[in-house]
């Protein structure tokens, strides 16, 4: 049997919040249970979780990168170590490589980018805290996002090619959430290569079958399932959609929910208030089974995701999700007017509100996508993400 050491920054456990961890999780789970692969876990912050039931062995590495690397090389030797996936920072890959180096060990190297390509360059820049401030002037630590932080973060910015390049370069294959990031990665890293080390595997998300038949218990809802990021986000955009809702007469007796919250919340809870919006409630990281339980309909107007988790989430329990077309792996999941509602181009907030002004006053095409909806998470079960994992890394 084969040994695969997973690493993130956290611990991947069955009951962490982070959706990197669980995802993490799901696949070490789903390789272990194939018979085929024993898996380990490697990680800097031990979070939230603390089980280990499904990893052989686990091993938290030091802060500085001097031990990380000395720990991470013990660790490859000791354990006799085939694979190991980075699977969450693009900075820890090169200590990961000298690790391996220093094991004496012939280790094949994946790396899994959970996010957009590029989007670590969308913040922080003059445009994003530009965007901030004009939401709340009065915030200093808006004006230092604006101001300074942009600056500090330029040099970094200007090198994310060459980070991406190397990355590619010293990984065996690397792993995309989408075939429509492919070209978006080779755009950053500036690679004229064919790109043959890519490969597009989303994550596993399933919820067991008792989760189907939600159609009944829908109320009039409107969720907002969300980290309170307003550059990645953009709830503020959503609330200025939902001012357009308020101003429908047939559509008072509506009420949108808001759960998550973030270091933007305050920024969110003021440009509410500014609008003067009443059906809102901001409920904080509620019960999400419940909300989505009830709820026909979610809103997300995020300008960039990576596999947007929830709006999975939300079709699992019929709820339809109606989102911005802002970033290549919603098709994946979301197919305009067959499982949910699509919105382009992003930012255009007339457009949204008609759509889903459309959507909330016809309750029988909300059923028929809701029942479409629940049938989507079945292409990203565990069996069938599992098979493509483990033809990857057979064939390594």
């Amino acid at each position: 049997m084969k040994r695969i050491l997973f690493y993130s920054e956290s611990f991947c456990g069955e009951k962490v919040h982070g959706g990197l961890e669980s995802a993490t999780y799901r696949l070490a789970k789903a390789l272990k249970e194939s018979g085929r692969w024993e898996v380990y876990d490697a990680f800097r912050s031990m979070g939230d979780g603390k089980e280990k039931s499904i990893y052989k062995k686990v091993i938290k590495l030091g802060k500085s990168n001097s031990v990380f690397v000395k720990q991470l090389a013990s660790f490859i030797r000791d354990e006799k170590i085939d694979v190991i996936v980075n699977m969450t920072r693009f900075y820890r890959h090169k200590y990961i490589i000298e690790a391996i180096k220093r094991s004496g060990r012939e280790v094949k190297v994946v790396f899994m980018q959970h996010f957009a390509p590029g989007s670590e360059m969308k913040k922080p820049t003059y445009k994003s805290g530009f965007h901030l401030l004009k939401l709340n002037p009065y915030n200093p630590l808006y004006w230092l996002r604006a101001s300074i932080y942009p600056l500090i973060k330029l040099h970094r910015n200007r090198n994310w090619g060459k980070i991406y390049k190397s990355v590619y370069e010293s990984s065996n294959k690397v792993v995309l959430l989408s075939e429509g990031y492919i070209d978006g990665y080779k755009e950053v890293a500036g690679l004229e290569v064919n790109g043959d080390k890519f490969i597009a595997i989303p994550n596993i998300f399933e919820l067991p079958s008792e989760h189907r038949d939600f159609l009944p218990k829908k109320q009039k809802r409107v969720l907002i399932m969300s980290r309170m990021d307003e550059i990645q986000k953009r709830v503020s955009l959503a609330l200025r959609i939902w001012k357009i809702i308020e101003e429908e007469p047939d559509l008072q007796d509506w009420h949108l929910d808001i759960v998550g919250t973030g270091h933007d919340i305050a920024l969110e809870k003021r440009v509410a208030k500014l609008l003067q919006l009443k059906n809102i409630t901001f409920h904080g990281w509620g019960d999400r089974d419940e909300f989505l339980g009830k709820s026909p309909i979610l809103l997300m107007t995020s300008e960039y995701e990576g596999l947007p988790l929830t709006i999975l989430e939300a079709l699992a329990y019929s709820c339809v999700p109606i989102a911005y077309d802002s970033y290549a792996s919603l098709k994946d999941v979301v197919a305009n007017d067959i499982n949910g509602i699509t919105v382009s181009p992003f930012g255009d907030i007339e457009g949204f509100a008609e759509k889903l002004k459309s959507l909330m006053r016809d309750k029988e095409r909300r059923e028929e996508l809701g029942k479409n909806a629940s049938l989507t998470t079945e292409n990203f079960s565990s069996k069938r993400i599992g098979d493509k994992w483990l033809e990857l890394l057979e064939n390594l």
